[in-house]
């Protein structure tokens, strides 16, 4: 099998999203504007059913949820289980989802450094 150029960036544009979760902001669009984790995505909870279409056709991708209290990504988790999605996590509120951005990112980076060396 020739690997293509295109076939190469497919995968390993592939490998890259696959190490990286969907992170999901379940709150209003006004809550998310004041502020949210960097590359969040805003999908208010009450329209995850439709949002989440747009997002990821993939069922076993990795979904970070969060919202104020976690009560609101809880039912957004729900949803999301009940349309087949596999590996959703509810980091509750939006100070647990930014701790774990934080580490993932520093994790991220030693890792890279790591691999450089």
């Amino acid at each position: 099998m020739r690997l293509t150029t295109s076939l190469l960036l497919a995968l390993l544009t592939s490998i890259t999203y696959a190490s990286e979760p969907i992170w999901l902001d379940v709150r209003t669009p006004q809550e998310f504007s004041e502020e949210h984790v960097q590359n969040a995505i805003n999908i208010p909870f009450d329209q995850i059913t439709t949002g989440i279409t747009g997002i990821s056709a993939d069922k076993g991708s990795e979904i970070v949820l969060y919202c104020r209290s976690g009560r609101r990504a809880d039912i957004a988790m729900s949803t999301l289980q009940q349309l087949g999605y596999t590996n959703v996590v509810n980091l509750k509120t939006l100070e647990a989802a930014k701790a774990a951005r934080a580490l993932r990112t520093s994790e991220s980076k030693k890792n890279t450094t790591e691999n450089e060396n």
